[in-house]
């Protein structure tokens, strides 16, 4: 049976991508690398709105994450971490593993931090350098307001840092225009390759903190990864292969269009919402992100069952919630490289999954509320992702 990935991560590769992991491998200290690195680098740039560097490095999102603390802070430094969801709180646990004080803004997970909440943490601890927040919660479906938070912390001196793991190629980040310092994200969400790299873009204010911090790093050391990179290099062996399906994948994103890409993932986001809840699903949080769409499991259903029926009989692979959520969630990506038909394939395999689990639904109106979706956006025509 044909399967296709509707995780928040892994998500589907395009073909180009395959193809581009399925060609001969080559030599990284080479011209040949060195060129095919800096055009990729510079395609990564334009995505994220930045002329600042971009550094790849070979780790997962995680990875990433602790390099943003490992070359900013020092030991006994303060951070305020905003937490409302697993990722969230994976700032926290970086920050206290270094020996740097965290000062968490929580919230319930499903909500998202105001302003208000943050300034008042700002307030509260005005030793803090850093601040930490997910923008897109992959655990909870939320979507934080980064920029105005950013806005705030930088009022007071502090600089801010976001995960972006499954924003990026999901919103227009504009990060020279913004008020944000520092920005990670992975290779296997908006960017459509296998996991396997990470990647960090610092703004001149981070940059200052990361010539005064004196934490421990040696692979990790953004410094050496900065000048490497001016030569078209890294300091250690890269991941070859992810670096050319990198490239494959940021020149699909190109060929779209910037613009593009992100109205893409809000049409697609908006016909899952809409499918959701004209089966009368509540979706669970309160400002939905266009990467995953998290539905809470109504009662009377099997959390646990209904993405099993989705992958074994519909082809379909979702995933559920995590830690407390576990079986309290179905957890609908639609992040990367799908259309339409995507998401019409999608909604079809989740409503006919709660059909065969018990749950009481009109057949086919989840699918019907996702194509009116569609014909609302105007975009009636087929959608071209490559």
């Amino acid at each position: 049976m044909k399967r296709v990935l509707f995780t928040p991560g892994p998500t589907q590769l395009p073909t180009e991508v395959l193809e581009a992991m399925a060609r001969p491998i080559i030599h990284h200290r080479t011209d040949e690398y060195r060129t095919l690195f800096l055009e990729t680098t510079r395609l990564l740039q334009e995505h994220l709105g930045t002329t600042q560097p971009v550094l790849t490095l070979s780790c997962s999102g995680s990875g990433a994450m602790e390099a943003a603390v490992s070359n900013l802070l020092s030991a006994g430094d303060e951070a305020i971490v905003v937490e409302g969801g697993k990722f969230g709180n994976r700032w926290h646990s970086i920050c206290e593993a270094y020996g740097v004080a965290s000062h968490k803004v929580s919230v319930e997970w499903g909500r998202v931090a105001t302003v208000e909440e943050v300034e008042s943490a700002l307030s509260a601890h005005p030793k803090a350098k850093v601040l930490y927040l997910t923008h897109s919660e992959t655990s909870t479906g939320a979507l934080f307001p980064v920029h105005d938070i950013a806005r705030a912390a930088k009022a007071r001196g502090v600089a801010t840092v976001i995960d972006a793991v499954t924003s990026y190629g999901v919103y227009d980040l504009r990060f020279d225009q913004s008020d944000l310092d520092g920005v990670v994200w992975g290779s296997q969400k908006g960017l459509m390759i296998p996991p396997g790299l990470g990647f960090v873009c610092f703004g001149p204010s981070a940059w200052a903190l990361a010539e005064k911090a004196r934490l421990p790093r040696f692979y990790f050391n953004l410094a050496k990864a900065r000048a490497a990179l001016e030569k078209g290099d890294t300091p250690f062996t890269p991941a070859i292969t992810l670096v050319l399906a990198t490239h494959a994948a940021a020149t699909l994103m190109a060929k779209e269009g910037r613009t593009q890409v992100f109205a893409r993932h809000q049409r697609n986001a908006d016909a899952t919402r809409r499918a959701a809840t004209a089966l009368g699903l509540r979706l669970f949080s309160e400002v939905p992100s266009n990467a995953v769409t998290a539905v809470t499991v109504p009662a009377g259903v099997d959390g646990g069952a209904v993405p099993k029926t989705m992958e074994q009989r519909y082809g379909v692979k979702i995933a559920g919630g995590q830690d407390h959520l576990k079986g309290k969630l179905f957890r609908l990506g639609h992040i990367g490289h799908y259309d339409e038909g995507d998401i019409l394939r999608l909604v079809g395999a989740f409503e006919s999954a709660l059909l065969d689990h018990g749950y009481r639904l009109e057949p086919g109106i989840a699918v019907k509320a996702a194509q009116e979706s569609f014909r609302r956006a105007g975009a009636g025509a087929p959608v071209r992702v490559a």
